[in-house]
C-alpha cells in the first residue's frame, strides 16, 4: 500500500449523490492532483475538472494513495467542497489606507477580522473589492489570458498621486492604464470609490467618474460608499464623517450625472450608498435605476430591494396571526429608518405586535449606523431591559454561515445572557413576514391563498 507523504488540499465535504461521493471520496481526505497537476486555488481546479476524462490523486484518511479516473459530462460538478479556495494562500494587502477599517478595529475579535485579502482570485470568486497594487505580471498575465471576468476593484480616485496617499504609499498609484488593460481584452470591471471628505470628493469625485465612464461597457459600475469610521482611530490620519448637507449636495451632483448616462450608455452607470439617502433624509432612487443591482453587496441598493420585495408580498398579507405575538425587531439606527414603514404596515395585522429596538452602536462608536456592524455586545446591552421577550435578529449580523457575531459571542450565548428568544432571518421582507406568520401559527403561503387581497 502506498502511503501518503506529500501535502495535498483538503477536502472539507463532499456533495452528496455527485461523482465524487460515488468514488467515496470523504471530509479529510487530501487530494493531491488533478490530471497530474495540483491546482493552486479553485479557479484552476474548476478549469482541470471541466473536461470529460479527469484523473485525482487522493490521499485518503488513512494515508493511502489512489488515483480516480472519471468519465463524466463538461459542465458536471465533481462535488469536492474545499476550506479555502486558495489552495496556496491567501494574497493579502499590502497597502496602508487611510481609511481602512480593518487598522479601526479593537484588540480581542476574531482573528479572522483582522486579515486584509487583496486577491484577484477572490475577487473573481466572491466580488471581494482589490486595489491591483497587489499584481504580479504573471497574475495580469492570468487574469488577461484567462479572461476572469467580472473583477470588483477599489479605484477610489483616478489621480495617481492622490491614490497614491489613500492608499497609504510612498509613491503613486495609477489604476487606468490597467484598466485599459482589462477593458481591451473584454473583462468587465465593477469600481468602488470610499468618499473620505476633503480627500477624493467634489471636482475629485466629477474627475474620477468621467474617467471611468469612457471604459463603459467593460467598466460596468462605480460604486460611491462613505467612509467609516469607527472611535478607534488613535495614530491614524486625519478624517471625518459626511455631513447630512454634503450628502444632499453629493445626490444632487449624482442624479445629474446618472441622469446623463441613463440618456448616453442606458444604465445610471453610478450608484451611491444607501446611507448617503439615509443621512440626507432623501429618498431611494427607482427600482430601475439600480438597472439590477449590480453592486449590492456593498450596500448599494438594499434598501429599494427590501421595499420592493415588501411591495410584491402586501397585497397578500395576512389579515391576522392565529395567536397572539409580541415581537421585537433588533436593528440598527439606518435599519430601523429603513424598516419603519414597513414595521407601521405589519403592526395591523390583528393579533400582532411588533416593535422596532434601535441599537446604538457603542463597541464601534456612534458613527457605526449599519446593521451589519451591529456586535453581541450592543444586543445584550439592548436585550436586558425585555427578559423574556422574542427578538428576530437579522442574520447579517452574524459571521456568513454560523451562528457567531462580530466579537465572537454565539446566539446561544446571547439568548442564555439576555434571557431572550432569539429568531434569525434573512434581510428580506418576505423571510420577516413568513418568520412573524410561523411564530403566529399560520403559513404564509397558505396565508397567500386565502388573501382577500386587502393591502
Amino acid at each position: 500500500m502506498k502511503l501518503c507523504k506529500q501535502n495535498g488540499i483538503l477536502i472539507d465535504g463532499v456533495i452528496p449523490g455527485s461523482p465524487a461521493a460515488e468514488l467515496g471520496l470523504r471530509r479529510g481526505d487530501l487530494l493531491l492532483s488533478v490530471n497530474g497537476i495540483r491546482p493552486k486555488d479553485l479557479i484552476a481546479y474548476r478549469y482541470l475538472t471541466a473536461d470529460e476524462q479527469v484523473t485525482l490523486k487522493v490521499c485518503e484518511k488513512g494515508g493511502r494513495v489512489i488515483s480516480h479516473k472519471i468519465i463524466k459530462g463538461c459542465d458536471t460538478d465533481l462535488g469536492i467542497v474545499f476550506q479555502n479556495d486558495c489552495f496556496d494562500g491567501i494574497r493579502y494587502c499590502r497597502n496602508k489606507c487611510v481609511f481602512c477599517f480593518v487598522d479601526q478595529l479593537p484588540t480581542g475579535l476574531r482573528s479572522t477580522l483582522y486579515e486584509k485579502d487583496d486577491d484577484y482570485r477572490l475577487s473573481f470568486l466572491h466580488g471581494n473589492f482589490i486595489t491591483l497594487t497587489n499584481l504580479r505580471e504573471s497574475d495580469i498575465a492570468r487574469i488577461v489570458n484567462m479572461k476572469l471576468s467580472p473583477l470588483y476593484i477599489s479605484v477610489h480616485t483616478t489621480s495617481p498621486l492622490l491614490r497614491g496617499r489613500m492608499l497609504g504609499l510612498k509613491k503613486a498609484a495609477a489604476v487606468l492604464d490597467l484598466i485599459s488593460l482589462f477593458a481591451s481584452r473584454g473583462i468587465t470591471m465593477h469600481i468602488q470609490v470610499v468618499l473620505c471628505p476633503d480627500w477624493n470628493d467634489r471636482d475629485v469625485l466629477e474627475q474620477t467618474i468621467s474617467q471611468l465612464a469612457t471604459f463603459w461597457p467593460q467598466v460596468a459600475s462605480v460604486g460611491v460608499v462613505p467612509v467609516g469610521l469607527t472611535k478607534y482611530r488613535q495614530h491614524l490620519p486625519k478624517l471625518r464623517s459626511i455631513t447630512r448637507l454634503e450628502c444632499r449636495n453629493l445626490i444632487a451632483r449624482v442624479s445629474g450625472w446618472q441622469k446623463y448616462y441613463r440618456k448616453v450608455n442606458g444604465v445610471s452607470f453610478v450608484y451611491l450608498a444607501d446611507e448617503f439617502y439615509l443621512k440626507a433624509g432623501l429618498p431611494f432612487p427607482f427600482f430601475d435605476e439600480y438597472d439590477g443591482f449590480p453592486q449590492l453587496e456593498n450596500g448599494i441598493g438594499l434598501a429599494r430591494l427590501f421595499y420592493e420585495d415588501f411591495r410584491r408580498i402586501r397585497a397578500r398579507l395576512p389579515e391576522r396571526l392565529r395567536c397572539k405575538r409580541y415581537l421585537f425587531l433588533a436593528t440598527s439606527y439606518a435599519g430601523a429608518q429603513v424598516l419603519s414603514p414597513v414595521v407601521h404596515r405589519l403592526n395591523f395585522i390583528k393579533n400582532l405586535k411588533l416593535k422596532m429596538l434601535s441599537i446604538p452602536n457603542t463597541f464601534f462608536g456612534h458613527r457605526i449606523t449599519v446593521t451589519g456592524l451591529l456586535t453581541g455586545r450592543d444586543l445584550l446591552r439592548r436585550l436586558k431591559g425585555i427578559r423574556g421577550g422574542e427578538v428576530l435578529i437579522p442574520r447579517i449580523m452574524l459571521r456568513q454561515d454560523t451562528p457567531i457575531f462580530l466579537d465572537g459571542l454565539s446566539v446561544e450565548e446571547l439568548e442564555a445572557r439576555s434571557g431572550c428568544c432569539l429568531h434569525l432571518v434573512d434581510p428580506n421582507s418576505t423571510a420577516l413576514v413568513e418568520t412573524i406568520c410561523r411564530l403566529g401559527g399560520i403559513s404564509f403561503e397558505k396565508a397567500c391563498c386565502s388573501s382577500s387581497g386587502k393591502a
